[in-house]
């Protein structure tokens, strides 16, 4: 069996014994909130798969393994390449430490947080907390709450790095959940002339990726649905 299969078993292993912090369900940290950097984005996205289920091998978009989570996110935001389009926590390790940039102190927001010697990867949010795709789904942790050691933080710099003005003001807190009051219409925009493409039943669980006006000044959310689709729903037709 090769390192890397292995490091794939011993993954799975360790990652069933996982020990969280008192509580699992820590609020997710205010610091991305609006700072305006790519940092703020790729947390913002990841926060939408919580509670996701783990599968190993899989990338999304309803299903992860630790890995696939991070290629995932990294990918809808078109930094795949950061990673070499790797999808396996042990190359990632293996990238960043080639390039120097690898240390166990300093993390930032945006960093990645490698467990085990490359066995187990996160997107780490600040303020000591990392979200990952453990055994029981996509969850918030402390950083040293698992039981597979902490072995580094992954700098990939992009806390800062800005985001244009007119991209950044539409994203909103990360983790904003919502569910649909009555039947709400999936649109392709933020506007009712939009095009439907589906129809939403009342009490649909919604990760709120951004919002926008229309013309007559109505707040649209887009959105991604349970099933992964995303789309554009009237803001006026959600609830908290």
């Amino acid at each position: 069996m090769g390192q890397v299969s292995r490091l794939r078993v011993a993954a799975l292993a360790t990652l069933a014994s996982v020990s969280f912090i008192a509580a699992m369900a820590v609020a997710p940290p205010a610091a991305a909130a609006s700072s305006g950097t790519l940092a703020d984005r790729v947390i913002a996205d990841a926060m939408t798969h919580l509670d996701a289920p783990y599968v190993w091998g899989t990338d999304g978009p309803r299903t992860f393994d630790c890995s696939g989570l991070v290629y995932r996110v990294f990918s809808d935001n078109g930094l795949a390449g950061m990673l070499h389009e790797s999808h396996s926590a042990y190359t990632d390790y293996l990238i960043f430490l080639r390039e120097g940039r690898v240390s166990r102190t300093g993390g930032q927001p945006g960093d990645l947080v490698v467990y085990g010697g490359g066995s187990h990867v996160g997107i780490y949010l600040g303020n000591g907390r990392v979200i990952s795709a453990l055994v029981e789904g996509v969850r918030i942790t402390g950083v040293f709450a698992l039981t597979t050691p902490f072995t580094a933080f992954l700098h990939t710099g992009l806390s800062g790095r800005t985001v244009a003005g007119s991209t950044l003001a539409s994203y909103v807190r990360p983790s904003t959940v919502r569910f649909t009051t009555v039947a709400v219409n999936l649109r392709s925009g933020p506007s009712i002339t939009r095009a439907r493409f589906a129809v939403l039943a009342p009490g649909t669980r919604l990760a709120v990726l951004r919002s926008s006006r229309d013309a007559p000044g109505r707040v649209w959310d887009e959105v991604r649905t349970p099933a992964g689709a995303v789309g554009w729903v009237a803001s006026w037709l959600l609830r908290a």
